[in-house]
Order: C-alpha cells, then sequence, then structure tokens
C-alpha cells in the first residue's frame, strides 16, 4: 500500500493563527480529517476536496493545549498555544 507523505505545520501555533497541510502527492490519502485533544476527544473534524494538496485549518475557538491531527493513517502532534507579548 502506497502511503502518501502528510505534513503539519507548524509544530506550534498561537491562538487564532493557522496551520498548514500538505500532501507530497497531487492529492491526499483521505479527504476525512479529525483533530483530536490529550483525552481523544473529537476537537474538529472536516471533509476535504479530494483535488486539493495543501489546506489551511483555523485555530479560531480552539483553547490552548496539546492536539493531534489525524488523516488516514497519518497523525502528527501540535501545540496551539497563547499568544506570545513582544
Amino acid at each position: 500500500m502506497q502511503q502518501n507523505q502528510v505534513t503539519v505545520t507548524p509544530p506550534q501555533v498561537s491562538l487564532n493563527d493557522t496551520l498548514t497541510v500538505k500532501c507530497a502527492d497531487n492529492h491526499f490519502p483521505q479527504t476525512h480529517y479529525v483533530i483530536l485533544d490529550e483525552t481523544n476527544r473529537v476537537i474538529r473534524k472536516g471533509c476535504i476536496n479530494d483535488r486539493i494538496n495543501e489546506f489551511k485549518l483555523s485555530m479560531v475557538g480552539i483553547a490552548a493545549g496539546v492536539y493531534r491531527f489525524q488523516m488516514g493513517g497519518c497523525e502528527y502532534r501540535f501545540v496551539v498555544r497563547e499568544e506570545m507579548q513582544g
């Protein structure tokens, strides 16, 4: 079974910022994704167009904490953090 390479960046994102999800191939291996918190509670889920190889996810409404992005057999950990004071 061929496995597409999916990446989620950045590994740490500020509140109300965006995550970028990319696929090395012309399309993602699955069209459905889910974001889980540390207790495995579904925070967000969605479906994407099967003809894209990149999309952005807004973190608006997601509290600071540690989360996992899952799509097909791929899983990536990321952190939503409070805004840094400049």
